[in-house]
């Protein structure tokens, strides 16, 4: 678990306090949970597979994807499968010590396995497994084989939402190939930094998905009627309410 919060978890674990952050994840839950319920299943695609991304590096995806994740496998929900789909530095595999483990490369490269589920590594918050980028000596996984792996993942778990925490859309095309396989995709944006027209390039580059929804982050509370103004102490924290 100190892993997880060194990684960059804020929601989740046992004990966690409510804070603004917590509740915002809270609602991207629920919106995804809505989501993923009443996606319509299709050939070559699964409803739940959740693509996040981004259009530039540095706008928050990573750090959406992982409390997405823990929010969602802490609430009941559904377990949860968080992949490392990007793998650059600062990456879930960097981040939480896993570079030396197996993972979306060899599934990609048909190594062998018992199963592609065989892969994913438990976390010591219940319902969360992550799977990390895979050893470096396997060349990095086509866009093709990329998605056909994720697919054959989503199947081997269908109990399972998958959470992709893929590469930003402006710097690589692997969003594109795998957003004609995910269900929906949340597209995470910085505010006040993220240019209106990198967002419309980056949205027309995973258009093949049919849900494709904006997460603004790191927006600063100036105003009373955000989360945040309300004081969560009292009976979540102790102190007054």
């Amino acid at each position: 678990m100190a892993t997880l919060r060194s990684a960059g978890l804020l929601v989740g674990a046992n004990g966690a306090t409510r804070s603004r952050i917590s509740e915002e994840i809270s609602l991207v839950r629920h919106q995804v949970m809505r989501t993923a319920a009443g996606a319509a299943q299709a050939e070559g695609r699964s409803g739940r597979i959740i693509l996040v991304t981004s259009a530039r590096p540095g706008e928050g995806k990573t750090f959406v994807s992982l409390n997405l994740a823990g929010s969602i496998a802490a609430g009941g929900g559904a377990p949860v499968l968080l992949v490392d789909a990007d793998g650059k530095r600062g990456s879930l595999t960097e981040l939480l010590g896993l570079a030396e483990s197996p993972g979306l490369r060899q599934l990609a490269a048909g190594a062998p396995t018992p199963s592609p589920a065989s892969l994913a590594i438990a976390t010591e918050l219940p319902r969360l497994s992550i799977l990390p980028q895979g050893l470096s000596q396997e060349a990095a996984p086509a866009t093709s084989s990329g998605a056909a792996a994720i697919l054959r993942l989503s199947r081997s778990l269908p109990d399972h939402l998958i959470i992709l925490d893929s590469p930003p859309c402006l710097a690589t095309s692997d969003p594109t190939g795998l957003a004609a396989v995910a269900g929906q995709v949340l597209m995470v944006v910085q505010a006040e930094r993220t240019r209106r027209a990198e967002v419309e390039a980056a949205l027309d580059l995973v258009d093949a998905c049919p849900v494709l929804q904006l997460v603004l982050n790191k927006m600063r509370n100036t105003s009373n009627d955000a989360f945040g103004a309300y004081d969560y102490g009292g009976p979540y924290g102790g102190g007054g309410g």
